[in-house]
């Protein structure tokens, strides 16, 4: 089993902190994932690009959420 860094903005690369940064002001903490991810900056602002295009689909917020309790 592979065991990952989680990072904090202390720990990330340079490049990634800003990116920490954005997520810690949107969601209020670094999410798991987007620690694990700061170790390749370009993997979470790959991450972060999409979902932000993802929140600008036309599906409702229960299925953005995955709320799937709805349907």
């Amino acid at each position: 089993m592979s065991d990952f860094t989680l990072h904090t903005l202390d720990s990330a690369p340079e490049h990634s902190k800003p990116l920490l940064e954005k997520s810690l002001k949107s969601f209020g903490s670094i999410p798991n994932l987007h620690a694990v991810m700061a170790a390749s900056p370009a993997v979470l602002e790959a991450y972060q690009n999409l979902h932000q295009l993802f929140m600008q689909t036309s599906f409702n917020a229960a299925e953005k959420n995955g709320d799937l309790a709805e349907y």
